[in-house]
């Protein structure tokens, strides 16, 4: 199993701690970390620092991913794209949004702007991938909103999150068995009903309560159950919101449980 983290996660540890990414990632790496999993942002922001840390450790760039604002930016996805040719990698995930009020046609936008990038895609080698997403405002939080876009879109896959179907409360291990022909990695986010600290950011879900990040195999997420008919597909541990100072070592116990499960 290929094992990633967020770049953006393993940087919030990193700047808490006083500790240099390159001193964060190899900690990591000898774990069992592989690679990195990298916003088009921090790739803009960090690059020269991103390719010290490429080559000092020996981790691999393992996707690129980004919000595109198709109001703002409809052909944001190009530069995305173009930049995972770039840099070693040969797929992205697209998070499609709009920053105007398209109460009506809201899903028809958003669909028509990840077919036109996964058609660029395809044009220059690159997968484009979405996920369920942890926003009770989105159009895809749920089995149903998701599937508008896998079967309407011939070519675009899904980068399955294991934490993410919590907004309806469905049940993750069957949305995966849904979706599985189409998911070509995974983001490994487990979810808690209490925080373990107190900075620990929560997500209020469709019935007005709250679920917390925590380290992958330390919640009620059904991970292991899902990792056992993954088929090894390659894995990214996600930590967002969970508490800066106990970031690094999140990540870490994560990827250990992972090396074990």
């Amino acid at each position: 199993m290929k094992i990633s983290a967020f770049y953006e996660n393993i940087r919030t540890g990193a700047e808490f701690c006083g500790v240099t990414m390159t001193e964060a990632v190899t900690m990591l790496r000898d774990s069992g970390l592989t690679g990195l999993y990298i916003s088009l942002d921090s790739l803009k922001a960090f690059l020269p620092e991103i390719r010290a840390v490429l080559e000092n450790t020996g981790v691999f760039v393992a996707g690129l991913h980004a919000w595109i604002d198709l109001d703002t930016n409809p052909d944001g996805y190009r530069e995305l794209i173009d930049a995972a040719c770039n840099n070693g990698t040969d797929n992205v995930l697209i998070v499609p949004t709009c920053s105007g009020n398209h109460d009506n046609n809201l899903t028809e936008i958003l669909l028509a702007g990840v077919k036109a990038a996964v058609e660029y895609g395809e044009s220059r080698g690159i997968t484009v991938c979405m996920e369920d997403m942890d926003r009770l405002n989105s159009p895809y939080n749920s089995v149903a909103g998701l599937d508008q876009f896998l079967s309407n879109i011939p070519g675009l896959f899904c980068c399955f999150d294991t934490g993410n179907f919590i907004m309806h409360q469905e049940d993750e291990l069957e949305a995966f068995r849904y979706f599985q022909s189409k998911i070509s990695m995974m983001h490994l986010k487990d979810r808690a009903k209490e925080p373990e600290h107190p900075d620990d950011v929560g997500r209020i879900i469709a019935d007005g309560t709250v679920r917390y990040p925590c380290p992958v195999g330390s919640g009620f997420i059904q991970i292991k159950q899902i990792l056992d008919i993954a088929n090894g597909l390659p894995v990214i541990v996600e930590l967002y919101d969970y508490s800066p100072e106990h970031m690094l070592e999140g990540i870490r116990k994560s990827i250990k449980w992972l090396n074990i499960v």
